[in-house]
């Protein structure tokens, strides 16, 4: 009997061996665990932009600008119905241009200019009776026969008589009022200047020449 106890005894002991080996194999892993690093999480994947929707509406259109429209023409611009482009009001330059295009261009400007003034100087004493004795030969102490009122040389050119040297035509136009109380915008006229043996030049009447 007391061999049997004792073979007993040590399979019970033996028994709680294993187990005790068998608890220690089972709880491993949570013994381990608490004393482990946590395992790293995988990287969080980078988000991509999504890239802001445009609108699907056309950028605005810009306004054109608006295009310069050609001015009204003043009067002096504006060509008459019967196709004279000197008929109607129009300004002293386009008269003077037009009287430049019509003649012969060959006395010198510094000495046109000159010949113009002392032209112009002569119709007006002509037409307004006013300054008359300072061409004593030309009027020869006549009045005037008609007295214009505020009158003054628009436009006027010279150009060479007959291609001498000394003398020359004056061609003018000039505005007035007539004796009648008619204003008249552009008249013509014409006056003949020669020049002396002195140099100086001085009117003569055209017919004088001719005849």
């Amino acid at each position: 009997m007391s061999g049997s106890a004792e073979r007993s005894g040590v399979i019970m002991l033996s028994m709680s061996a294993v187990l005790s080996v068998v608890g220690v194999v089972l709880l491993w892993p949570d013994m381990s665990g608490r004393h482990s690093a946590p395992a790293a999480r995988p990287p969080a994947a980078t988000a991509t932009p999504t890239p802001t929707p445009t609108s699907s509406e056309p950028p605005p259109t810009p306004k054109p600008r608006p295009k310069p429209t050609a001015s009204t023409p003043s009067p002096s611009a504006t060509h008459p119905k019967d196709g004279d482009p000197l008929a109607g009001d129009i300004s002293d330059a386009v008269l003077q241009h037009a009287l430049e295009q019509s003649r012969q261009a060959n006395v010198p400007p510094t000495l046109e200019k000159r010949l113009v003034d002392l032209g112009g100087k002569v119709l007006l004493a002509d037409v307004t009776g006013k300054s008359r004795k300072e061409y004593p030969d030309y009027f020869k102490g006549q009045p005037a026969t008609d007295i214009w009122l505020k009158c003054h040389i628009r436009a006027g050119v010279a150009e060479r008589y007959e291609n001498r040297s000394d003398a020359v035509l004056v061609h003018l136009v000039w505005a007035g009022t007539s004796p009648e109380g008619e204003r008249d915008e552009r008249r013509p006229a014409t006056v003949f200047l020669v020049r002396d043996v002195d140099g100086k030049w001085a009117p003569r009447p055209l017919s004088e020449e001719e005849g």
